[in-house]
Formats: structure tokens, sequence, C-alpha cells
């Protein structure tokens, strides 16, 4: 879909939030590329046109000048002071603290955005399992309670 007028054009995408496992349908209104508004898509047979507050907020995402783009450290636990590090020195990091902790105290949580990533397949969920079952920790649903809820009281 994209209806292109006068440099105005609405693009079918999916809820970058996702905390549900549908899928969420949204459509991105854009004006000469620029996000000018999102709402539920009527036609998709999972959220009907429903759109939670977390979706209809997804719009302050693009262009927020305090997104997060690349890896952060926090510097010391309990300052509020961070520092730029590399993919590989995150990684490493990641790492070295979860075999300190030990897998019974480590968790992995595959919700908000995961899904909608690898154009719906939601292999990168499927992947974060596998590794949590390879590692032992445990693989928590991305399933949140706000989407049954909303989805409830939207009727």
């Amino acid at each position: 879909m994209g209806s292109v007028t006068a440099g105005r054009r609405t693009v079918r995408t999916m809820c970058p939030m996702n905390c549900h496992p549908t899928l969420c349908g949204m459509l991105v209104d854009l004006d000469d590329g620029r996000l000018v508004g999102v709402r539920g898509d009527p036609d998709n047979p999972d959220s009907q046109g429903f759109l939670c507050v977390r979706g209809q907020a997804s719009r302050e995402i693009i262009g927020n000048p305090r997104r997060i783009l690349y890896p952060m450290v926090r510097a010391r636990r309990g300052d509020d002071q961070w520092r730029r590090v590399s993919w590989d020195a995150a990684l490493d990091l990641c790492a070295e603290r979860m075999e300190t902790a030990g897998r019974e105290a480590v968790g992995t949580w595959s919700g908000h955005g995961l899904f909608a990533n690898n154009y719906g397949t939601r292999v990168a969920s499927h992947l974060l399992r596998r590794f949590s079952n390879l590692y032992g920790c445990q693989w928590w649903n991305p399933t949140m309670i706000c989407w049954g809820s909303g989805r409830s009281a939207s009727g």
C-alpha cells in the first residue's frame, strides 16, 4: 500500500513495540519522507485498527535526539554517567557478566521490536529462545498484559 499525494504517502507496516506476537498493524503517514503520524491499520486481521498508547507514541522515536543508536556502558553503578563503546566491547562485557552471574540468574526476553524485525518471520525471537535453551537460562514470553487488556477494551 502507498498512496502518494503531493509529497504525502501512507505506508502499511507493523508496530515497532510489538508487545503481543500478533504484529499489530500500523499505518504510517509521511510527508516528503518525514514522519507526521501513526495510526492503527483497520485492515490488519489481528489488531483490527487497534493501536495501544505505546504504539501511538512510537512516532516520538524517530528523530528523537535522546535516542540511543550505539552501545553505552554505565561508568559506575549509581552514577548517571555513560560512555560509548564498540559492539565487540559491549558483547564481551555481556558475556563476562553473564558468566559471573551464572545461568540461573540470567533471563532473556524477546519483546518490543524484536518481533517486528525480520519481516514478520520472528526469526530473531526464535534465535534468542534457542540461545537461552543452549545457555541454560530462562526465556520469557514476549506477550504482555497491555495488548490483551487494550484489545478487550476496544471491543
